[in-house]
Formats: structure tokens, C-alpha cells, sequence
């Protein structure tokens, strides 16, 4: 028995010294733990990728040889995380990756004195690095502030939208209408809206004041309301410059509604999620992908190579902007493509351009994100919605979004204020001194 008892405290230390050892191998040096606490394993990082260069987790190893690593974080002038950000070495652009939630890691980094660049929309900072090897190092100011001068609003144009309303879709009492689609122009609200909960399932068109909400309208019905000739699969619709509104089906229908006389038109078609209009152009993304139409809607031609997978917004000089996959495409009247957006999306449903200076925002896994008119990425926020389902912006640049809701009680039109226009000139970066990060740590944004 005691022969036993000895063999098994043996073999449990041999298990023991057998882990200890494998986790020696694979554990991130303890120097670098004692040196950054803050990027131990207990932090707020989460695991479950394999990507070297992914921000989500850290390195179980630190590359061996002649290589090390870079950690750090990048804040905005009040003190907040910045995300978002693209990093790389100077030296080596090929080194690169994006901060999440402000903490960006650098794999395979040569060993020496190194220059790194941060770049935030128009907003590019660098700072030094000296690289250890087997050592997770950081940059010589850590946290890397990017931010515009301090005491001017240089980053004005990197804030976030900030919602200033919300408007019921549901103003009547006799049906249970849930927000489809938006469009805003001329100071009215259009939205394709969906009755389907009640037993004669349809859709209308219903229009709005856009600055309170009121003077609410069912554009779609007939008969006193005892009729309507949507169905309540409407997706999209756009006011087109023929003053009509234009509004695609899910099955196979397209309508064409008169505000005026509140007269609504219906033509067969090819199933479609979304409209949208300018400068005499209409672009429809269907099933058969993206197709350009007249001001009326009814013919259309197929683009060629533009898969089309959500929502298609226009600017004001008639160039589609169409979600494909995880890309926002552009496409001019006649039909040239090019790329719009091409990082930072996963599942874009719904795109729109501020017709002030064509920022792109992308309605985007419930998330909004800004880019400026080259595609470079601005800044993200919460839409605020518990299904959102469309964007669109108004003349003015205030930003609209359809919320599909949980039901007819709680779908509305949220407003977001326009931001404000920044000459991209004066949005210089300001080095970071002791005094001055004192002072600017207590600002907002």
C-alpha cells in the first residue's frame, strides 16, 4: 500500500514538471508580463484565433531569433480607446495591423530601432520603437495619442453621429406597420413600411415630417384604407426626380406611388431588396444583381459583375454605391466599377453618401460606420436600433435609420445629427508632450 501511495505522488509529480515544462514552452516571456502587465492573459483580450497579427489575442510565443514583438494602444485625446486604427513599421509596410478596442499587436518584427506609423481617416502620427528579440516591446509613447491640435476641433469630422430623435413608424390605429426601407428628401420621411402581423398582410408607403415626426401619411392605401395594392413584402424606395416614389418588392412586383395624389401603380418585375436614385439615374439591387433603370423604374439593364448582396445608395452625381459581400462597390452611369470601401466590413446590408462632401456611411452588422470619399475609415458607432434595416442621409447631411423593431410598437425612424465639415487641412497631428496630455486627457473628444 505504501509502495502505491509512493508510486502515485511519482507519477503525479512527473505530470507536474511534464506540464510546467509545456507551459513554459508556449507561455509569453514573464519579462514581458512583469514589463506590460496590462497585456497579460488575464486581460480584457479575448482568445480563440490562430492569426499572428489578429488583435483579439495575444502571442502564446514570441517569435524566436532575431524577432520580437510590439504592443501598445492608441487613445484619443480625452483618454478613450481608438479603434480602428492601421498600424505598420516604416521600414516594412507589409508589417501591418488594426487596433481593436485600442491594443494593436506587431508580429515578426526585426530586431533594432524602428519608426511606427498610425493612421486614423485623414489623421497620421508616428513614434519609435526600439525591438527586442523573444521580447514583447512597446512604443516609446505609450499610449500613442492621435488626435488633431489641441484646442482646435480638428477631429470634429472623426466623431461620432449623435442621435437627436426618433419618430414612431406606427401612427394609426388600424394596422401594425414595422419600418422596410427609407428615404429622406426635400424635409419629408418616406418609408416602405410592412404590416405582418395582421391576418391581410400588406405594405404601404408612409411619408413624414423629417424635423418632428408629424403630418403623417399613408400614402398606399385606398378605399378609405380597406384596400392596399402593396404587398407586405416592400424592401427599398427612393423619390425619384420624377417626383414619384419608386419602391422594389422581395417578390417580383415594383411600384410606382404618387404623393400627391397618394395613387399607387404596380408593374411585374424581378424581385429586389432596395432603390435608389439621383441625377435622372435609378439603380435597383435585385436578384439578378446590381441594374441601372430610368427615372421611372420600369426598364433596366443588368451591370455586369456586380453581384449585388444588400442595399445600393447613390451621390449626387448618379454613381451607385452597392454593398457586395464585405465591399462597398461604386459604379458610374456608364457603368465603369470601382472599389468604395473595402476594409473593416463584415456584413454591409445598407449603404448611403452625404451629398455635402460624399462621406460613405455603411449600415453594417448593426454597427455605422464613416468613411470619407477615397474609403478610408473614419469612425464606427452603434445604430441605437434593435433591427436596423436602411440608411439614408437628407441634404443637410443628417443621418436617418430605419428600424425594423421587434414589432409595430417599438419600429421608428432614429435622426442623427450631420457632423460637422473639417477641412481636412487643418486636421494636422500634435505631438504628445507631458504638459500638454495632462490638459487633453480632461477634453472630449
Amino acid at each position: 500500500m505504501k509502495l502505491m501511495r509512493n508510486l502515485t505522488l511519482t507519477l503525479g509529480a512527473l505530470s507536474v514538471l511534464v506540464s510546467a515544462s509545456c507551459s513554459r514552452q508556449n507561455a509569453f516571456p514573464v519579462t514581458a508580463y512583469n514589463q506590460f502587465p496590462q497585456y497579460a492573459p488575464q486581460s480584457n483580450l479575448s482568445a480563440g484565433t490562430n492569426d499572428p497579427l489578429s488583435n483579439d489575442v495575444l502571442p502564446g510565443d514570441v517569435t524566436r531569433g532575431q524577432l520580437g514583438s510590439v504592443v501598445g494602444r492608441v487613445i484619443t485625446r480625452s483618454g478613450r480607446p481608438l479603434h480602428n486604427v492601421s498600424v505598420w513599421v516604416e521600414s516594412n509596410p507589409d508589417i501591418k495591423t488594426t487596433s481593436n478596442r485600442g491594443d494593436f499587436t506587431l508580429m515578426n518584427v526585426p530586431v533594432g530601432q524602428h519608426t511606427l506609423v498610425l493612421k486614423f481617416g485623414n489623421l497620421e502620427t508616428t513614434t519609435t520603437v526600439s525591438v527586442q528579440a523573444n521580447i514583447a516591446a512597446s512604443p516609446q509613447q505609450n499610449p500613442v495619442q492621435l488626435d488633431g491640435e489641441v484646442g482646435q476641433e480638428a477631429l470634429a469630422f472623426a466623431n461620432p453621429n449623435k442621435q437627436i430623435a426618433a419618430f414612431k413608424v406606427d401612427q394609426d390605429l388600424l394596422n401594425q406597420w414595422q419600418a422596410r426601407g427609407i428615404d429622406v428628401s426635400g424635409g419629408s420621411i418616406y418609408v416602405a413600411a410592412a404590416d405582418v402581423r395582421n391576418i391581410t398582410r400588406k405594405g404601404t408607403v408612409i411619408k413624414m415630417n423629417a424635423q418632428t415626426g408629424e403630418e403623417w401619411k399613408d400614402l398606399g392605401k385606398a378605399w378609405l384604407g380597406l384596400h392596399y395594392s402593396m404587398n407586405s413584402s416592400v424592401a427599398g424606395l427612393t423619390l425619384a426626380d420624377s417626383g414619384r416614389v419608386l419602391v422594389v418588392d422581395e417578390k417580383e412586383s415594383f411600384f410606382s406611388v404618387d404623393p400627391a395624389a397618394a395613387k399607387v401603380e404596380k408593374a411585374d418585375a424581378d424581385s429586389a431588396i432596395d432603390i435608389s436614385a439621383a441625377n435622372g439615374t435609378v439603380w435597383i439591387s435585385s436578384i439578378r444583381g446590381l441594374e441601372k433603370s430610368d427615372s421611372t423604374g420600369a426598364s433596366r439593364t443588368l451591370i455586369s459583375g456586380v453581384a449585388a448582396s444588400g442595399g445600393v445608395g447613390t451621390d449626387a452625381s448618379g454613381n451607385a454605391y452597392v454593398c457586395v459581400q464585405n465591399t462597398i462597390l461604386k459604379v458610374s452611369p456608364d457603368g465603369t466599377v470601382t472599389p468604395a470601401v473595402r476594409s473593416f466590413l463584415n456584413s454591409p446590408a445598407d449603404v448611403a453618401v452625404d451629398p455635402r462632401n460624399n462621406d460613405i456611411y455603411v449600415l453594417d452588422s448593426g454597427e455605422i460606420k464613416r468613411y470619407d470619399a477615397q474609403g478610408e475609415f473614419i469612425v464606427s458607432f452603434g445604430s441605437g436600433a434593435l433591427d436596423p434595416v436602411s440608411i439614408d442621409l437628407d441634404e443637410m447631411g443628417a443621418l436617418y435609420i430605419a428600424d425594423f423593431a421587434r414589432d409595430h410598437r417599438s419600429s421608428q425612424i432614429l435622426k442623427y445629427e450631420p457632423v460637422s465639415l473639417v477641412d481636412a487641412a487643418t486636421a494636422t497631428v500634435a505631438p504628445v508632450t507631458e504638459e500638454s496630455s495632462e490638459e487633453t486627457f480632461s477634453e472630449t473628444l
